[in-house]
């Protein structure tokens, strides 16, 4: 399983509009703005696992990559068997309804952006 979503795709308009409108609809704060890239997490870690997603555009040209990130008391109940990042796509039980809930939300992302869903 990789340890990461990744898109990457082309758009014809500036998707900042777009990105900032969903990440204040699904509750995902902007940890980091550099330039053209920008990374935005939902959750503390604490009780929810952290969803993160990273994203850059540059001349229409957009990277997107999202995962859930384990926190340190999930990988010591597993005995480090659970890895630090986890991709939303189906499959495995690893974290499945966190992945389920996770999924969903950046799906409603790729629906504004007019991209194929993360099955």
């Amino acid at each position: 399983m990789n340890s990461r979503t990744v898109r990457d795709f082309s758009v014809p308009t500036d998707i900042w509009p777009t990105v900032e409108r969903w990440a204040k609809e699904e509750g995902f704060e902007l940890l980091e703005s550099s330039g053209s890239k920008r990374i935005y997490r939902h959750g503390s870690g604490l009780i929810v696992l952290p969803t993160l997603l990273e994203i850059s555009a540059e001349d229409g040209n957009v990277h997107l990559e999202t995962w859930i990130k384990s926190n340190p008391i999930n990988r010591l109940l597993s005995l480090f068997m659970t890895p630090n990042e986890i991709a939303l796509e189906t499959g495995g039980i690893t974290f499945a309804a966190a992945r389920s809930l996770a999924r969903k939300s950046v799906n409603r992302l790729l629906v504004h952006l007019g991209q194929p869903l993360i099955a």
